[in-house]
């Protein structure tokens, strides 16, 4: 209807309140709107509309529509005032001052009878105080905000695609996204250093050449210029706003295979890892997916698709857009800050969490994995906290499975520090966090061979290995096939000498590095008490010369300190130059 019962018009005019004075904005806004259709202006119009305070973006439309309008401006931080439309006056021919008059009396007559009437009605009741809130832009009684409705995937990928790439930096590659004409948002572990060219592929099949503009190795974002690109940015979104369940599009090109779309669904908002909170998404992420847009139901970008969840099917994690503003331009409101600020402190107290967790399970041995190693079995990797470098430790453990326990000893001989496991991954960040975090002081790995040949344990199926003995101690335990098990017996059976001489190798490595322990312990000593020595005569020699200059009889004194530290010091320069020959390390030495 246009008009109520009353005569009062229902079309409203929707009417900017204030200019949106950033360019990447409007633009992005004006594609927004005309994109709703009629009678929403086109790009052009709207473009130029939303640089205008008190501009009318639309005249004469229905309240439902008028919503859509608004709901687009508020996405991008915008703000417009509903106001009652002004229809045009049509003039009509005068009619005689005879008919005029009867007219009149007419219309009094009928309208003390309709008023009367009207007055009395509840509809009428209800009715003005409706278009008098239509009036004033609020919501009528009862009535909820309309909510966008979902695009369809198809929908999303043809609005959105466009607007992707894939980047190539040698065997490397990954996606990215337009955040303006020329520049694109992508993962760091995907770009070339800054100074060196990457290729980008765009959507349309041009082939140009991207540099990285700016990088956060901590967040894993990078931007890059693509000189001559001209495309169309993606709306920037509220990862806020996102909710468990709700639908997700995100493209990229897995295994080289570009601009594939993929479907998926939110799972976590706020997943802590590493100290940062990520949108935890479940679809299937590849080598290749990184960097690319993690797209809301609206099509705008929440997310970047950062990385995959290892031994897990099925489960992705995004970097949320809000991340970015330290390189690009986020659309924001107070609304969505306040949100995002609470985000982040329910982060910071689930990384404390961890922390504390991390710190009281290495208060005991903990199992890490278990390993097959191709000519020799099973292998267990632990991790334990010790107080010195640890050297041969024995520790039992149980395989169990369908009520039957095997007790197996074993000896772990090979202990590496933590940060230097580590620092052999390629994940260096994650080594950053644990340092920033003392979470690697004292912590070491160790690995040891599963005798599991004395095991008398099913051939199929599903065995859990525990570290300690008896349910008293620590029940952390791991996943073991049966069919491993099995397998390492029959590696057993077949070479039970040649595991027995890479044992006894092990051994005579073991005992070689102890002695290698010992022997850097001893020269260490040595040049420390060598050290001490000529620095112990050094301060009796000042403190002498103090006590000289103050006419105290030190002279005799003084003479065989200078003796004492010219012997002291031929004996370091001699232990010096036997080092040397001896090709004994620097850092033994200190």
């Amino acid at each position: 209807m246009a008009r109520c019962v009353c005569g009062a018009s229902l079309r409203v005019d929707v009417v900017l309140r204030d200019a949106v004075a950033d360019e990447r904005t409007r633009f992005a806004l004006a594609r927004a709107i005309s994109l709703l259709g009629p009678p929403a202006p086109s790009f052009s119009e709207a473009r130029s509309l939303l640089a205008t305070s008190g501009a009318p973006l639309a005249r004469g439309v229905f309240r439902a529509f008028a919503e859509k309008l608004l709901e687009v401006l508020r996405a991008q931080g915008a703000r417009a005032d509903l106001r009652p439309s002004v229809e045009a006056v049509v003039p009509v021919q005068e009619p005689s001052r005879r008919s005029l008059r009867g007219l009149v009396a007419l219309c009094i007559l009928f309208g003390l009878l309709g008023g009367i009437w009207v007055a009395r009605s509840p509809r009428f009741a209800r009715t003005r105080s409706n278009v008098m809130a239509l009036a004033a832009g609020e919501d009528l009684p009862g009535e909820a905000a309309p909510v966008p409705s979902a695009l369809s995937t198809a929908e999303i990928s043809r609005r959105a695609g466009p607007s992707t790439l894939t980047l190539r930096c040698g065997s490397k590659v990954g996606s990215g996204f337009f955040v303006d004409s020329e520049l694109v948002l992508t993962n760091e572990h995907v770009v070339c250093p800054p100074g060196k060219l990457m290729t980008a592929v765009l959507a349309d099949g041009r082939e140009l050449l991207g540099e990285t503009v700016a990088s956060d190795v901590d967040l894993d974002l990078a931007t890059v210029r693509v000189v001559g690109a001209k495309v169309a940015p993606l709306p920037l979104g509220d990862v806020t706003r996102l909710e468990p369940g709700d639908p997700l599009v995100f493209i990229g090109s897995p295994k080289g295979l570009d601009f594939t779309v993929h479907e998926g669904k939110v799972g976590f908002v706020g997943r802590q890892y590493l100290g940062t909170g990520y949108v935890q998404f479940n679809a299937s992420v590849n080598p290749g997916n990184s960097g690319g847009p993690l797209l809301n139901g609206r099509g705008e970008v929440v997310g970047v698709v950062s990385m995959k969840i290892e031994n897990a099917d099925g489960l992705g994690l995004a970097l949320p857009i809000a991340y970015a503003s330290k390189l690009v331009s986020v659309p924001t409101t107070p609304e969505s800050t306040a949100r995002w600020n609470q985000l982040l402190e329910r982060v910071a107290r689930d990384e404390e969490r961890e922390v504390k967790r991390f710190q009281v399970d290495t208060e005991q041995q903990v199992v890490l994995s278990v390993q097959r190693v191709d000519g020799l079995g099973l292998v267990v990797l632990v991790v334990e906290r010790f107080d010195s470098p640890p050297t041969a430790v024995k520790r039992r453990m149980e395989l169990e499975t369908e009520g039957k326990t095997c007790t197996l000893d074993l000896e772990f001989e090979d202990w590496r520090p933590l940060s230097q496991s580590l620092a052999a991954q390629e994940d260096s960040r994650r080594l950053r966090w644990f340092l920033s975090r003392g979470l690697t002081r004292g912590i070491h790995i160790g690995g040891a061979r599963l005798p599991v040949e004395t095991c008398s344990l099913p051939e199929v199926g599903t065995a859990w290995l525990k570290s300690g003995q008896g349910s008293g101690e620590n029940q952390e335990r791991i996943e073991v096939s049966l069919k491993d098990v099995r397998e390492a017996r029959e590696t057993w059976s077949r070479n039970p000498t040649g595991i027995q001489r890479w044992e006894r190798e092990r051994f005579k490595q073991r005992l070689a590095g102890t002695r290698s322990r010992e022997e850097e312990e001893r020269w260490r000593s040595a040049f420390g008490r060598a050290r001490a020595r000529v620095t112990r005569f050094e301060e009796e020699r000042a403190r002498l010369r103090k006590d000289a200059s103050s006419g105290k009889p030190v002279a005799k004194r003084q003479q065989e300190v200078e003796e004492e530290l010219k012997l002291a010091s031929q004996q370091l320069a001699e232990l010096e130059r036997y080092a040397a020959e001896k090709n004994v390390p620097p850092e033994w030495r200190r």
